[in-house]
């Protein structure tokens, strides 16, 4: 039988939303993973399992398979409102109570229906004394809609409406930023609803056809706009929300919100003065257009200089936004005012320079001096004197280098490469016996092979320093030092360097000043050679214990990095 021209076009309107479904379903899979995009295509996969079950069955006039078709359709129908209610509820940010036991019931319904529809002629509890009764040479149908299938239909009909109302509010609390996408998706739920309620009712002068199927074609060209014109699922509400539950406009420091776009979705009030031209209303906007720089030079830099009457240098923190159920949402930009730090920063750089370069200049200038008024006197005790000030100057000297060393120290990260202790110290005992020609140091390694990963140019600083300091305060005029090296058995494995003088035990003074971590007016270190090698062993995740037998004994323990 040949459908009539009206027929004919209820079942092409029905088709055309079916397929429309399979398209805005492809388009939606690679948003899956974006809040609420799952549940949506469930409630669009329903929408074209409905709207090509229904047209297929008018056509079908066989009685038991146009039943077969008329259940899927039934079915297809009474899963919609569920899952737009969970779109709705995760798309908003509440997707928590998707994944709580008061969602068992949204869920139980559909899944029941199935079972019901499944064995309707046992029970009869879906519909009754079904029927074709054609229209339109359609094979239509009509059958006495029972209780449980009046109220599987209603209560799509009504989860739907709270997933509508849920969006609503995100228009309310959110203003414009959602709001186009928002109303053409809460529109597209009012066709079904009619369709639905129509055929409920038995309205019309047709009431056996279910108008449904074709009405479905303007849902699917509201939610096509809504997700694929304006992009909905790039910038959604959770966002928003999830920012909200940070505490954000409580939070003292300047912060800014980004959706998975990129985009600036929201300010708190502190970023609003510190950015005066963005204006909620005009948001989402680009990161670009109000920090001045793109997120990649952000997340290089590290911090930025913002001009303004707030403005400033401002170190950046970022966090990650997730909904309840762990999909990252959107990111939170803190910004932290460190402008009176980098200025600190810059005159102790600038201090520490002019320091340096002054106090080698002038010691050098008084170590010729001194020379010269050396080989001019021939009174002993003012030779001592002028011996006293060159002495003095060549510690001041040396403390200017080792402040080259330390800020060397400050700047760098641990570098770990493959080394041997033999190697570490042959490099440092060549070093030292050139400055100190009279000195002698021994060295044993067990085993001679030993092997190990750590950062030589720190490791070899902290060993020239501890080896210097024996021998520059050694009283013998050929002083030796010893150093033993060793591996622990422990697992992974820790390096012990015992290095031994004759000398007299070094002031508690200094060691307790390391212990502490700092210095004061009364606990104070005379130089800064055992600092320098606190601080290298920091960077090591190194210790150093001090004893006294007969001569200190400095343990050294650093870790194998390889381990």
């Amino acid at each position: 039988m040949i459908p009539t021209a009206i027929g004919t076009g209820i079942i092409a309107a029905s088709f055309g939303a079916s397929f429309g479904s399979l398209y805005l379903l492809q388009y939606l899979y690679h948003q899956r993973d974006r809040s609420g995009a799952a549940w949506f295509m469930g409630n669009i996969a329903a929408v074209a399992v409905f709207c090509a079950a229904y047209p297929i069955g008018l056509l079908v006039f066989t009685p038991s398979l146009r039943i077969a078709l008329g259940a899927v359709s039934f079915i297809a129908l009474s899963f919609m409102g569920p899952f737009f209610l969970a779109f709705g509820l995760d798309y908003t940010g509440r997707g928590d109570f998707i994944r709580s036991p008061l969602f068992s019931p949204v869920a139980g319904v559909p899944l029941l229906t199935v079972v019901l529809t499944a064995t309707n002629p046992i029970h009869q509890l879906v519909w009754t004394n079904f029927q074709i009764d054609p229209a339109f040479r359609l094979a239509t149908a009509t059958y006495t809609v029972q209780p449980w299938g009046v109220f599987a239909l209603l209560f799509s009909i009504g989860t739907a409406a709270v997933g509508s109302l849920l969006l609503i509010g995100a228009i309310v609390s959110y203003g414009p930023l959602y709001r186009r996408e928002a109303i053409a998706v809460i529109l597209s739920t009012a066709p079904p609803t009619v369709g639905v309620s129509v055929w409920l009712l038995e309205i019309g002068p047709v009431p056996q056809l279910h108008l449904t199927a074709p009405l479905m074609l303007v849902h699917v060209a509201l939610d096509g706009y809504a997700f694929v014109g304006t992009h909905m699922f790039r910038t959604n509400p959770a966002t928003q929300r999830m920012a909200e539950q940070t505490g954000l406009d409580s939070l003292p420091n300047p912060v800014v919100i980004l959706d998975m776009e990129q985009q600036i979705v929201r300010i708190n009030d502190r970023a609003a003065a510190l950015f005066p031209n963005a204006v909620p209303d005009a948001l989402p906007v680009s990161v670009e257009s109000v920090l001045g720089v793109d997120i990649a030079t952000l997340r290089d830099a590290g911090d930025l200089q913002i001009e303004s009457d707030e403005g400033g240098t401002f170190a950046i923190s970022e966090t990650v936004l997730t909904d309840p159920g762990g999909s990252p949402v959107g990111r939170m930009i803190a910004l932290y005012d460190v402008t009176e730090d980098r200025q600190r920063e810059q005159q102790l750089a600038v201090l520490n320079r002019v320091l340096r370069h002054n106090l080698r200049n002038e010691t050098t200038l008084i170590s010729g001096y001194t020379d010269l008024l050396k080989n001019t006197l021939e009174d002993p005790d003012q030779e001592a004197q002028a011996k006293t000030i060159e002495d003095a100057s060549d510690r001041l000297r040396s403390i200017s280098e080792k402040g080259k060393t330390f800020k060397q120290i400050q700047q760098r990260d641990a570098q770990p490469t493959t080394t041997t202790a033999s190697a570490i110290l042959a490099d440092v005992t060549q070093d030292c016996t050139e400055a100190h020609s009279d000195a002698t140091i021994e060295s044993t390694v067990t085993p001679s092979t030993l092997e190990f990963q750590t950062d030589t140019m720190l490791l070899s600083v902290v060993f020239t320093n501890l080896i210097e300091n024996a021998l520059v305060h050694s009283d013998d005029p050929t002083p030796t030092v010893t150093v033993r090296a060793s591996k622990t058995a422990s697992d992974g494995g820790e390096v012990v360097f015992e290095i031994r003088d004759d000398n007299d035990r070094i002031p508690a003074m200094e060691i307790d000043a390391l212990r502490v971590g700092d210095e004061t007016p009364l606990q104070h270190g005379q130089g800064i050679g055992l600092w320098i090698v606190y601080w290298c062993l920091q960077k090591l995740r190194g210790e150093i214990d001090f004893e006294y037998n007969d001569g200190n004994v400095l343990r050294v323990t650093v870790p194998d990095m390889a381990a």
